[in-house]
């Protein structure tokens, strides 16, 4: 079946490309920032053989700065369209919605800043074929790391992964960024995600670009296998995605 490759990006995808180095022992100094934005907002948007998905959210520091140490409460959700087919000339469309709202929290270690955080988590896929693996709504429980690390002035390395309970989503991305000038960076990004009824693998590049004070605007792109076709669907192809950021 022609199968969604866009869940668990809600998540989006996604989400934060943004703060800290290496792992040395943190300093007595008291933040490895002294001073930063409480809260930031998202959306973006990401397309892929047979699937559409788009979504926003925010993170907020409930200490009021993101760059110390502290309580974050995460927010997002999302919604698009997959198509599939049931059977030989047979092609179904799923118009499908996603939500999450979680506690979490940071910790930096020298530079290297460390996130976590567990919530809830629904999903509505508005399907009509009784034999779907994933159709009506269910309700369930999310968890999301992030490793954020700095290597110097040159770059970073970035590893985001999610899981959540929700018809086993699961979304993990790696992305290692190399430093053009202090406004744009690029490098490689890799990335599996799937659930009860696909898996794929995606390898590509990223430009990530400073566009205002605080605003990024990071555009993907690559090719999408999908490790679960079969003779009447393969949702292999290209996809790209646009993921857009700001700190207040």
């Amino acid at each position: 079946m022609y199968r969604t490759v866009q869940l668990a990006l809600v998540a989006a995808l996604v989400t934060s490309a943004a703060q800290a180095a290496d792992m040395p022992v943190k300093s007595a100094a008291p933040v490895p920032y002294t001073q930063g934005p409480w809260f930031e907002v998202f959306g973006g948007l990401s397309v892929a053989p047979h699937s559409i998905y788009g979504y926003a959210g925010g993170v907020f520091a409930l200490n009021h700065n993101l760059n110390q140490d502290g309580w974050l409460l995460r927010i997002s959700g999302g919604g698009g369209h997959y198509d599939y087919y049931r059977a030989v000339g047979l092609e179904q469309g799923v118009d499908f919605e996603a939500g999450n709202v979680s506690i979490g929290y940071q910790t930096f270690l020298g530079t290297t800043r460390l996130s976590g955080y567990i919530g809830a988590d629904v999903e509505h896929h508005d399907n009509s074929d009784p034999l779907a693996k994933i159709r009506g709504t269910k309700w369930g429980v999310k968890g999301q790391g992030e490793i954020y690390a700095p290597i110097g002035n040159v770059g970073y390395a970035y590893l985001l992964g999610t899981m959540s309970s929700v018809w086993n989503n699961y979304f993990v991305m790696g992305k290692l960024g190399y430093n053009i000038t202090n406004t744009i960076s690029i490098g490689p990004e890799a990335i599996a995600l799937g659930n009860d009824r696909f898996d794929a693998a995606r390898v590509g590049p990223f430009v990530s670009i400073t566009i205002l004070p605080n605003v990024d605007l990071i555009l993907s792109g690559g090719y999408s296998w999908d490790t679960r076709s079969n003779n009447l669907n393969d949702n292999s192809g290209g996809y790209g995605s646009l993921h857009l950021r700001a700190l207040f």
